[in-house]
């Protein structure tokens, strides 16, 4: 029995140390090789939980879907197999980019959705243009691709960190942020980095003018960009922002954690009630009376200038990315949450 004691003494010992060396620590990880349950995704004990009672999967059970809203309804036009896709922008409803993971980039023309070359096979995050034949794709890897309008271009960027996010006023003002705090501005000529004065990973960025942009990320980090420096807001949450929408300098909506939802009215920031306990992975809006969120168990909700209304959309999918030509003509793209995650987290080791 004395024997058996110090063996186990010594294997414990000997774990211990190993963990400790390689710093095994979840609280050390970032999000790209954090589980699943820093993502929002956890392992609900109820399907009550997901709300799938609430929800009737109407479409067929593919990787990923594309809804559409005509200002009634939501539906799903697109059922994508072996296709994960993270983001949507468009120029009109008959030109309309979507992204994802495996260098994945789908066009839609008004009739139908055609695969476009990328050249790449990192997962690509977020989309933005300022006109159909000035287009750009943040990704994985530092991944940062440019469409002139006939062809898809990779910068040859030193660039390493996992890039979230894209967002431009025109063709000479872009940002695009990341890991680790990391912005880069483009001034139509090249890309410079930005002090943003944090190592806080940045999931959204989004603005109305050249003075007025902000950037949201981890540990309620909401960052401010005066046009000359950025600035960290005093906010009082920690939890993760996801996304954000600047409708205009009176409204601004940060989404993210537990379905948590923030404005700001140009001189205040404060908390609005969501309803909704899932996590919001983006916003967009035309107007102030009309502001999407999306999210998790195919979660949209609606604002109408006063509250937040949940709409039905017939998916349990994770929702990742909105765009709107106007308020009766928006595009979602979700991902089917069963078929994600191993595929999210396999992605996410090898990105770091």
């Amino acid at each position: 029995m004395k024997t058996i004691k110090i063996i186990f003494l010594y294997t414990f010992f000997i774990v211990t140390l190993s963990s400790s060396r390689n710093g095994f620590s979840y609280d050390e990880w970032s999000l790209e090789t954090q589980p699943p349950s820093v993502w929002g995704l956890e392992e609900q004990a109820a399907k009550s939980e997901w709300g799938l009672e609430a929800q009737t999967v109407q479409h067929e059970k593919s990787d990923s879907i594309i809804l559409h809203y005509d200002g009634k309804s939501w539906n799903c036009i697109y059922n994508g197999h072996g296709i994960w896709l993270n983001s949507i922008y468009g120029f009109g409803s008959k030109d309309i980019f979507a992204v994802g993971d495996n260098g994945i980039i789908l066009h839609y023309d008004g009739n139908s959705w055609a695969k476009q070359e990328s050249n790449v096979t990192y997962r690509l995050n977020r989309i933005w243009g300022s006109s159909n034949n000035n287009v750009y794709v943040s990704g994985d890897h530092g991944t940062i691709l440019h469409y002139n309008g006939k062809q898809w271009n990779k910068y040859n960027s030193m660039e390493t960190k996992w890039l979230s996010s894209t967002w431009g006023l025109d063709e000479k003002y872009i940002f695009i942020v990341g890991s680790l705090g990391k912005i880069l501005h483009y001034d139509g000529k090249k890309w410079k980095e930005q002090n943003s004065g944090t190592t806080n990973w940045l999931y959204g960025v989004w603005g109305n003018s050249k003075d007025n942009v902000y950037a949201v990320g981890d540990y309620g980090t909401v960052l401010h960009y005066n046009g000359n420096e950025w600035k960290r807001c005093t906010l009082n949450t920690n939890k993760r922002l996801m996304g954000v929408c600047v409708v205009d300098s009176n409204n601004t909506f940060v989404v993210g954690a537990d379905g948590l939802i923030l404005h700001y009215d140009g001189i205040n920031w404060t908390r609005q009630r969501s309803g909704t306990s899932n996590w919001l992975r983006r916003t967009w809006g035309c107007d102030g009376q009309n502001v999407f969120a999306v999210g998790d168990n195919g979660t949209i909700l609606h604002y109408d200038g006063t509250k937040w209304n949940k709409q039905k959309t017939g998916t349990n999918y994770l929702l990742f990315g909105i765009w709107g030509a106007s308020k009766d003509d928006i595009y979602v793209v979700g991902v089917n949450s069963s078929s994600h995650y191993n595929h999210a987290l396999d992605v996410s080791h090898r990105t770091r």
